[in-house]
């Protein structure tokens, strides 16, 4: 089992970020949502670099699935 860590999506609203993590773990898949908002103090930086959904690279393509029904 490979355990290299890739980006499988960005958003730039954190709502939708943490909905794709519980949905993405309640199929099995574990993640992690990696931004840069210097630790709440400036969360605008989340407007400008975005919230990335972090997933094993094997879980990758089965991600990709569940956010394109999600968003269908």
């Amino acid at each position: 089992m490979s355990e290299d860590i890739v980006r499988a999506y960005t958003t730039y609203d954190s709502i939708e970020a943490d909905l794709i993590k519980a949905q993405l773990e309640s199929e099995g898949i574990s993640c992690f949502l990696k931004s840069d908002n210097a630790g709440g103090v400036l969360p605008q930086l989340t407007m400008t670099t975005g919230i990335e959904v972090m997933v094993r690279a094997e879980d990758k393509s089965k991600t990709l699935q569940i956010i394109k029904e999600r968003k269908a």
